[in-house]
């Protein structure tokens, strides 16, 4: 039976509406009201998907429920002004779902009409575009990222031509985007690349990896650039590639600190010369060549540079060192020459001797010590320097550089000890020297720790022949080999070592022992005992030296401390402040050896002082020698007019004793009188001549 055209209508309505629902846009479609605003009449499935919205709940309301506060104004106001003029329009907004999450929709509105033309309705089709949207933002961002990054980003086709720089690129370069698209990336190279390098470069593009390595580079104002880059190829959804991305970081400021970090660490800032690292290196590959033994390592070292520190100051010191670098650095003529500043007052250098014989070379460093000790402007006019010079053989002397260093610097002292501006070469004697020291060194330590030292006592005299005062001498009796070891050898083994510390300590502590035992006989007999200037440096002692006093509850004033005239040259705080402790504790001070060195008379009373010693040498060949009975009786008139007692060393014959009494010396000492004898030997005489 055939449908009434109501029943047809109404299927077809049907089939609209279920053709409707299997889209994938959204459609709503409203009335045309204006002035209430269009109520929504219809909505598809696919609205009720996407917002949450069932159909019984939208139908009535205003297509503004999906609306919501990021929603752009502009854009709904273009919208109402198209439905007032009853056109199509187009616009992409922000709308909501129920959960209030938001999403977008590029909308198209279309009025409709009737088989009169009347308008009866607005379409609204909505296709969503969130996901769009989305990567929309993430290239917008990642655009705005590559163009702000410091880095600069090329790309190119695969022809090679620029298609693309970003911001960076052009703030590090200092062209523009407009100046470069087309050209190749390599018009800006400081130099041609080898033709290896570039085919190293494209076969690794084609096998389809990524190159990483460094350009050197040049700005477009002329200034160069070292740039770290990766290039890598682009491939298009096919798997081809389309385009070559280059990611260049600019390193310059890198490079230049690396190698002023470079220089620094081979390098000595005062001089400017290379340093021991530098020469320790070369010397290293110079032993490994065939030319080893055509070269020397020389070391040398400026005379008394310590007291031209001192009396210029360490910014003068400086510019000498930097001078003296440049003067040596002029006279080296061959190519693994290598002068270095490797300590404070010391220059080493690798020399090339070739077959010259010891004397020609000894002549070549001769000139350089020469040259080295030209005369130096300082404020007070010119200063003249001096050096000397120690000579190790690579191979023959040493086959490492520390073997080498040791024995130039076993030669340096040796030469040291020649005199001023001397050249010594490395002997093997030098080293057996040396290992001899070392074997003193071990040995003493364990002798102080075992008090195996033991003292001696040597008697002074006064005018009528009566023990007066006495001084005290250490001796090692059981050396190394079981051995007597003088103390001409050991005590500067202890003073180099450190070990003269416990060892005045120890000295100390017997004499003072020596002295309860005097007090114990009613004797009252001071003692001296020697005390080296280093010292005077160390308050720890200084407090030991206090503290043994203390303890041995010994009367500090019947303690003579012994000192030498080269305390005269530190005039540190700390010499004094150690100095005028021991003072101000009881403690009196002898300085010995007086006339021969650094006298000054003013120090003589600030060094506290009760008593002056004659040095051996003047009285030598009394009286008879005019020039010792001037020099003694000079000494003699300066303690009477600083009340300072004087004690005369090395009194051997009537005749010196006659002389020093008869001019109202105090106390005499010597073998004449009295030989060194050991301490409780020396006591058990004294208490049976009571």
């Amino acid at each position: 039976m055939p449908l009434t055209p109501s029943e047809a209508d109404a299927e077809h309505l049907l089939f609209m509406q279920a053709s409707l629902d299997h889209l994938s846009d959204l459609v709503i479609v409203t009335d045309t009201d204006l002035e209430a605003g269009p109520s929504i009449v219809y909505v598809n499935q696919a609205v009720v998907n996407r917002t949450g919205y069932s159909r019984e709940y939208l139908l009535g309301k205003s297509p503004r429920t999906f609306q919501g506060p990021k929603t752009d104004p502009k854009a709904r106001k273009r919208i109402s002004e198209a439905l007032h003029q009853q056109r199509e329009v187009r616009e992409e907004l922000i709308n909501y779902t129920r959960a209030g999450e938001p999403y977008w929709v590029e909308v198209c509105i279309r009025p409709l009409r009737d088989a009169q033309g009347q308008h009866t309705h607005f379409v609204s089709t909505q296709r969503d575009i969130t996901e769009r949207k989305k990567i929309e933002s993430d290239l917008m961002l990642f655009r705005h990222a590559i163009d702000q990054s410091p880095s600069s980003v090329i790309i190119t086709n695969v022809a090679g031509e620029i298609t693309y720089v970003n911001g960076g690129f052009e703030a590090n370069s200092g062209y523009s985007s407009e100046e470069v698209l087309g050209l190749r990336p390599g018009f800006r190279a400081w130099a041609p690349r080898l033709d290896a390098e570039k085919r190293a470069f494209w076969s690794t593009l084609e096998r389809g990896e990524s190159w990483r390595g460094e350009f050197v580079n040049r700005r477009k104002d002329g200034q160069r650039m070292v740039k770290r880059a990766v290039v890598s190829p682009v491939r298009n959804k096919q798997g081809v590639v389309s385009h070559y991305l280059s990611v260049e970081q600019d390193v310059t400021a890198e490079k230049e600190a690396q190698q002023r970090l470079q220089h620094l660490a081979y390098h000595d800032p005062l001089s400017g010369l290379p340093n021991r690292r530098l020469l320790e290196e070369q010397v290293a590959e110079c032993l490994e060549s065939d030319m080893a033994s055509s070269y020397g390592l020389v070391l040398f070292g400026l005379d008394q540079f310590g007291r031209i520190n001192e009396a210029y100051g360490h910014d003068f010191g400086d510019r000498l060192l930097n001078q003296i670098g440049k003067r040596l650095s002029r006279l080296l003529n061959q190519p693994m020459e290598l002068l270095a500043h490797v300590g404070w007052d010391e220059f080493g250098l690798l020399l090339f001797m070739g077959d010259q014989s010891e004397a020609e070379t000894r002549a070549r460093l001769h000139v350089l010590c020469t040259e080295l000790a030209d005369s130096v402007r300082s404020s007070s006019g010119s200063l003249a320097l001096t050096a000397c010079a120690g000579v190790a053989q690579l191979k023959e002397q040493g086959d490492s550089f520390e073997a080498l260093r040791r024995h130039a610097d076993l030669a340096l002292c040796r030469a040291r000890e020649a005199g001023t501006g001397q050249v010594e070469f490395y002997q093997a004697e030098l080293g057996i020297n040396a290992r001899r020291q070392l074997e003193l060194e071990e040995a003493l330590r364990h002798a102080i720790l075992r008090d195996e030292l033991s003292i001696a006592v040597q008697s002074q005299f006064c005018g009528d022949g009566t023990v007066c005062s006495a001084e005290v001498l250490v001796r090692w009796l059981n050396g190394p080999e079981g051995k007597p070891v003088s103390p001409g050898e050991f005590i500067p083994v202890a003073e180099a070592s450190g070990l003269i510390n416990p060892l005045t300590l120890l000295v100390l502590n017997q004499s003072l022992q020596t002295l309860k035992q005097l007090e114990a006989a009613n004797l009252s007999i001071p003692l001296s005992v020697n005390f080296s200037s280093a010292l005077f440096h160390d308050a720890a002692f200084v407090d030991g030296v206090i503290e043994l006093i203390g303890e041995s509850q010994v009367d500090p004033g019947r303690l003579m401390i012994e000192i030498t005239e080269s305390l005269f040259l530190d005039t540190s705080d700390e010499v004094q402040e150690s100095i005028d402790r021991l003072s101000f504790f009881g403690i009196k001070f002898s300085l010995d050896d007086f006339g021969t060195g650094y006298s000054n008379l003013a120090y003589l009373k600030k060094l506290h002082l009760s008593e002056l010693k004659i040095d051996r040498r003047f009285v030598e060949n009394l009286p008879g020698d005019e020039d010792n009975r001037t020099i003694v009786r000079s000494i003699l008139s300066i303690a009477r007019q600083l009340k300072l007692r004087v004690v005369a060393e090395g009194v051997e014959d009537v005749a010196q004793a006659d002389f020093l009494a008869a001019h109202g010396c105090d106390l005499l000492q010597g073998f004449l009188l009295h030989k060194p004898e050991p301490a409780q030997s020396w006591l058990q005489g004294l208490l049976t001549k009571k």
